[in-house]
């Protein structure tokens, strides 16, 4: 089993004990029969609220979750909060992980949906200073390399060096950070980084920078994906519609006024920075209209997934075939969309 597997077997594990444990059962909602079944739900983001959340955050603030019956609580993420155990094991119903995540996932019983597919490219990038002779993968030996374990930058990290036939034991390896602060300082010649973020801050503090992008590589991957366990998709497939098509009109708020989710992530997280926000618009929405995304934004398409899944299978970190018709759950994307007369397959 690799690295990342156990990894993820052991989060997983970790947290179903954590909130087992901690979490009384909680008592049935009563709604109308037209209504969500739950109409009071959260939601796990991978991380702070940024840009990345649009979608969640216009939603909220301009009242869609409510209008679709729903109270609906966004908590941020950690490296101590991860959404896939939280969520799998009852603390959260909603959540945002990437897509390999979502495959290795299933593969370990762990019975989870995607219900979108927002980032259609990986947003995973390989940050270099522009002096520093890496020019691609071929320049990582010898060099030292920050790396988030266990998740999908370690994922698409392998698959770049598989596609250019560089041996791993070859290059030194640290453990990332979310600071910037190491490769700043020059202490580490490579830093993972999502594009639409990071590459602003390492520039804002005069680092000349640039960037590695494993699609350059031939390596397909997705990012961010909306998913929810099987159980709770199944008990309660009007809530799942409710905040999927509440979370649809976000999104396409943010992308049509891209400034005015600006503004309103500022005023959720008025920690952010206008301008840095600004940047992350821009990458992101790119990222969401790649390829399936420049007609529907959140389609899981199921030849793109069926592509990833091959590759995480070359890189053996997917031991056997998964079902993709039980792990895309595209119905409530689809309808959102048949309701405008939009046709995603």
């Amino acid at each position: 089993m690799s690295r990342a597997l156990r990894r993820l077997v052991l989060v997983v594990f970790v947290g179903v004990l954590v909130v087992g444990c901690g979490a009384p059962a909680q008592p049935a909602a009563s709604v109308m029969p037209d209504g969500p079944e739950k109409p009071v739900v959260s939601m796990r983001l991978q991380w702070f609220p940024q840009w990345q959340f649009a979608g969640y955050i216009v939603a909220l603030l301009k009242g869609y979750y409510e209008e679709a019956g729903l109270e609906v609580t966004l908590h941020p993420g950690s490296p101590d909060m991860v959404p896939l155990p939280l969520v799998a094991a009852g603390a959260d119903d909603f959540g945002s992980t990437g897509a390999d995540t979502v495959l290795l996932a299933r593969e370990q019983g762990i019975d989870i949906v995607a219900l979108a597919t927002w980032f259609q490219a990986s947003p995973v990038a390989f940050m270099v200073h522009a002096d520093a002779g890496i020019a691609g993968p071929q320049d990582f030996p010898g060099r030292t390399i920050g790396m988030f374990y266990g998740d999908n930058v370690e994922t698409e990290y392998l698959a770049l060096l598989a596609a250019s036939g560089v041996d791993r034991s070859q290059i030194t390896e640290i453990p990332g950070d979310y600071n910037i602060a190491p490769f700043l300082e020059r202490r580490v010649d490579v830093w993972p980084v999502y594009a639409t973020d990071q590459p602003f801050t390492a520039r804002r503090e005069g680092a000349e920078v640039d960037l590695i992008l494993a699609r350059d590589y031939g390596v397909q991957m997705m990012g961010d994906t909306l998913f929810t366990t099987a159980a709770f998709a199944r008990d309660n497939p009007r809530t799942v519609q409710a905040f999927v098509e509440a979370t649809l009109r976000g999104w396409q708020d943010a992308i049509a006024n891209p400034e005015e989710a600006v503004d309103l992530i500022l005023t959720y997280n008025p920690e952010l920075d206008r301008d840095q926000l600004m940047f992350e618009a821009a990458e992101t929405i790119a990222l969401l209209q790649h390829g399936p995304g420049e007609r529907c934004i959140g389609f899981s398409d199921p030849d793109v997934w069926a592509a990833q899944a091959t590759l995480l299978t070359e890189l053996d970190l997917l031991r056997q075939p998964v079902a993709l018709s039980d792990v895309l759950l595209n119905q409530p994307v689809l309808d959102f969309y048949a309701a405008q007369g939009i046709a995603c397959e």
